[in-house]
């Protein structure tokens, strides 16, 4: 932060000064007045006012009050410790400028081959994936109406939303406006955000320039501690500043940075290597000059000083300046608001995050995909390479032969001739091109397959969704989008909450320096104050987390259209169409769709005359609704105002409608009166301090007093209200006649078209039997020849239940004959099952018959006597 809030002197009491301290004696000798000596040998500082030097109360420049020996020591403690942290994230600074470079847009992206003419071309997967991201964040988080809108945490009073919207409105005015800078320097960020993984954006007060200010910080300017889990928990934090000799003078000036005797370095300070890296991108290479650049370096820590009045030597944030020159603090504030008892730190700078990990610093598209881009670089040079090598003139050339010093370059067109030696007549003898490979097929599939792959880590659905048609239901629509940009989706929730903590910076500047801004004529009527920023919780960043693409707020409109065609009546139209129209990008929507006007509280006679014009009228409870009436009743039966025939077609019908107001209000009014009188109340309503059934009853006995009433009251106008309904009626049925116009021709029309209507029903009765008279002849002849197929081409030209019919007989036949024919099939089988059994008896018994015959023969040789009986029996 460059400069704080002024507030009251703060100046040492003489009561706190110890006992033994004399202020005369200190007074009159002439010793150094920045610093005491104690009798215990310790320092003191004191608040006077320095020569030269105007004191600012709580928010000054300590290092003006502080003696020389402790701003040293706390010089040296600290540049030790920033030397530390710049060690501890040179690997996190080589990872960064390793992303710049695989862009390809410093020409240095390591890789390839290194031959003369070697391909020297990066695949733009990280450029393309860096500048996608940034100009969807941007759209997003900074659109061209201004990145603030309001919202009302409780009841939404009248008194909240005018102060919200008077905020928006003129926070709008400034980051689209007053702060110029602002949009370029969100740019950037969101730029170089998917490199870096995390980036960084700064707000203060500038006092010359009377406005707040913005700069983006790149990640290489921060230094966090090693054990830094976050940045908003570190216990210190480090901004590297590289300013010219010029801004410092100018910072000296306004009193920000305590005036040194140090001359300004010549010599250019130590670049990062990320730092290097952009200026390859950017073309430029430091030059000395007379400029001259001092690093100077902003650290947000906490300290315990014994000599601050206000902590008295409690733990407290500061912001230190140091120069890197000589060590020396340039500027010491107080980092919390004056009257804070916590001391809670102030925010300055706000960190934005690509996708968090662990510890402080969060991830980019590098840790993410940059061996895919590498290899995708590494693939796209090698096809070059090969391409180059395919169509270079390298050639081998047999030694001894006199093509030595004879080495040409020839044009296309030109002849050039060439000595050999003798007996050669073919110069393919003596010199061959280099045989290289083509490019491979292979080599070309693996860097798409890369490319997609690289892509797919941050791609989004709303190349799927153009492609789509409208038929495409909303559900579908919507998955395909918050599938397709699921890490985007995570990305813009944190960039929202990034944004936030911007705006609540801004808005304490604001409730600082509104008197002090340098503001235009546009925002003059605005009439804000600084209380209005009191509250930071009203106004919020106009990015939405929960949609983060014009897809997604398609798909979301497409879906609230076909849910009101369903239930109209659950929906206001042109609340609906006029939300459609604004995503549209449609220009003065209120021009096509007029504001509707807003009714406000009038007297019966200008209530006539609007309900004459065809405006809207509304009744109020604070009226009295009779005297109303009564004017409402004599305008509407003057035959020369409310019952001429140009004024009675518009008033008379309003009237009626108006008249029903006044009379409910009048009984609500009248109710509430004696309900009231009964139970104690001035307007007797349910709450739990009442019973319910006190009040209904009360309401049931106000209500027969009420109806003695009317009659008294509204007897003068029943008679008119009766006429004026009939007037309405007569108006109605005249209105309906000229809008439906009779026409003589009618009945010639309809009694024309009811005889063609007949004439056509019975030709078609008489085309129905001679179709059912041809169905039935060739029913008949296909059954006879057994040619159903015959009959059954002809159903293309019946009707539909002509051909049911046809099917049915056709079918029954079908499944007739299958029967048939299955009996005469299991018949069949049946008989040669029959047949086979009976020669399978019959082959059985002349196989036993052999056997027989067999065995026979072998007992008789051995001497076997055969009975008479036929059985065998042994000898």
């Amino acid at each position: 932060m460059d400069n704080f809030p002024y507030q009251q002197d703060a100046v040492l009491d003489e009561e706190e000064l110890p006992a033994e301290f004399d202020m005369d004696q200190f007074m009159e000798d002439e010793i150094d007045p920045d610093v005491v000596e104690m009798p215990d040998g310790s320092a003191m500082v004191t608040m006077d006012e320095l020569e030269g030097q105007a004191q600012g109360g709580f928010y000054e420049n300590l290092a003006l009050v502080m003696s020389e020996s402790e701003t040293s020591k706390l010089a040296i403690r600290f540049m030790y410790n920033i030397d530390a942290d710049k060690k501890a994230r040179e690997k996190r600074d080589e990872q960064y400028a390793e992303g710049m470079k695989r862009t390809g847009m410093g020409e240095e992206a390591p890789g390839g081959a290194d031959f003369d003419g070697a391909s020297k071309v990066a695949h733009p997967v990280l450029a393309e994936a860096s500048v996608d991201f940034a100009a969807r964040a941007m759209k997003e988080l900074f659109p061209a109406d201004g990145p603030v809108r309001t919202t009302t945490i409780g009841e939404a009073s009248e008194e909240k939303t005018e102060i919200a919207e008077r905020k928006r409105d003129y926070m709008n005015w400034q980051l689209t406006e007053q702060i110029v800078e602002f949009r370029d320097e969100l740019q950037q960020l969101l730029t170089q955000l998917p490199l870096g993984g995390s980036q960084f954006l700064k707000l203060w007060w500038d006092a010359k320039k009377r406005r707040p200010r913005a700069q983006f910080i790149p990640i290489d300017r921060i230094y966090l501690p090693f054990t830094a889990s976050s940045f908003y928990t570190a216990p210190r934090v480090t901004e590297v500043q590289d300013i010219s000799d010029f801004e410092f003078r100018q910072r000296v000036e306004q009193g920000i940075y305590r005036d040194t005797d140090q001359l300004t370095s010549s010599m250019e300070p130590e670049a990062s290597e990320s730092e290097t890296a952009n200026r390859r991108i950017e073309g430029k290479e430091y030059q000395d000059s007379d400029d001259g650049i001092r690093r100077i370096y902003h650290i947000e820590c906490y300290l315990e000083l014994d000599d601050d009045p206000i902590t008295k030597g409690a733990m407290a944030p500061y912001t230190m300046m140091i120069d890197d020159n000589d060590y020396s603090v340039l500027g010491l504030y107080r980092n919390w608001e004056d009257g804070d008892p916590d001391f809670e730190e102030l925010d300055w700078i706000v960190e934005f995050k690509f996708i968090p990990w662990r510890g402080a610093y969060a991830i980019g598209f590098f840790q993410l995909i940059g061996g895919l881009a590498a290899s995708a670089t590494g693939s796209l040079r090698a096809l070059l390479d090969t391409a180059h090598a395919q169509n270079s003139m390298t050639m081998l050339k047999l030694k001894g032969g006199k093509v030595g010093g004879q080495s040409k370059q020839v044009d296309i067109g030109e002849v050039v001739e060439i000595e050999a030696i003798a007996g050669i007549d073919d110069i393919r003898k003596i010199a061959m091109p280099m045989p290289y490979n083509p490019p491979s097929e292979t080599l070309y599939k693996l860097l798409g397959w890369l490319t997609d792959a690289a892509k797919g880590v941050v791609t989004t659905a709303e190349e799927k969704i153009a492609d789509a048609t409208n038929n495409m239901p909303v559900g579908t629509a919507q998955a395909l989008i918050e599938q397709g940009s699921v890490v985007f989706s995570s990305i813009h929730a944190g960039l929202h909450a990034s944004q936030k903590r911007v705006l609540r910076i801004l808005q304490r500047i604001d409730r600082f320096y509104l008197k002090d801004q340098k503001q235009d004529y546009m925002v003059e009527e605005l009439k804000v104050i600084p209380s209005d920023f009191d509250i930071d919780t009203n106004v919020i960043p106009v990015s939405d987390p929960h949609i983060f693409s014009e897809g997604q707020r398609v798909a979301q409109n497409q879906a609230i259209l076909q849910m009101m065609e369903k239930a109209p009546e659950l929906y206001d139209a042109r609340a609906v169409h006029s939300r459609v129209l604004k995503q549209m990008k449609v220009p003065n929507v209120s021009e096509i769709m007029p504001q509707y006007n807003k009714n406000v509280e009038m007297n019966a006679s200008d209530e006539n005359a609007a309900m004459c014009l065809g405006r809207a009228v509304v009744a109020y409870p604070e009226q009295d609704q009779l005297a109303h009436l009564e004017s409402h009743m004599a305008f509407a039966l003057d035959p020369v105002l409310g019952s001429n025939p140009l004024l009675s077609p518009t008033f008379i019908p309003a009237v009626l409608e108006h008249v029903k107001q006044h009379m409910v209000l009048w009984y609500t009014q009248r109710v509430e009166y004696y309900a009231g009188e009964r139970v104690g109340e001035l307007k007797p309503k349910y709450s739990k301090k009442t019973d319910m059934s006190t009040i209904d009853k009360a309401v049931a006995s106000a209500s027969h007093m009420v109806t003695n009433d009317t009659k008294a009251g509204f007897a003068q106008f029943m008679p008119v209200l009766q006429q004026l309904q009939q007037m309405a009626a007569q108006i109605a049925d005249s209105q309906k006649k000229a809008a439906i116009p009779p026409d003589p021709q009618a009945d010639a029309y309809i009694q024309t078209g009811m005889a063609e209507t007949q004439r056509k029903a019975e030709k078609d009765k008489a085309d129905t039997l001679m179709d059912m008279k041809k169905l039935e002849a060739q029913v008949q002849e296909a059954s006879d020849k057994n040619q159903l197929t015959a009959a059954m081409a002809t159903e293309k030209n019946l009707t539909e239940e002509r051909m049911a019919t046809l099917d049915l007989t056709v079918e029954a036949a079908k499944i007739k004959r299958e029967q048939e024919q299955t009996v005469m099939d299991l018949q069949n089988q049946l008989q040669d099952t029959i047949t086979e059994q009976q020669l399978n008896e019959r082959d059985l018994a002349d196989k036993m018959s052999n056997l027989t015959g067999e065995q026979n023969a072998q007992q008789e040789p051995q001497g076997r006597v055969q009975p008479e009986g036929g059985v065998n029996q042994p000898a």
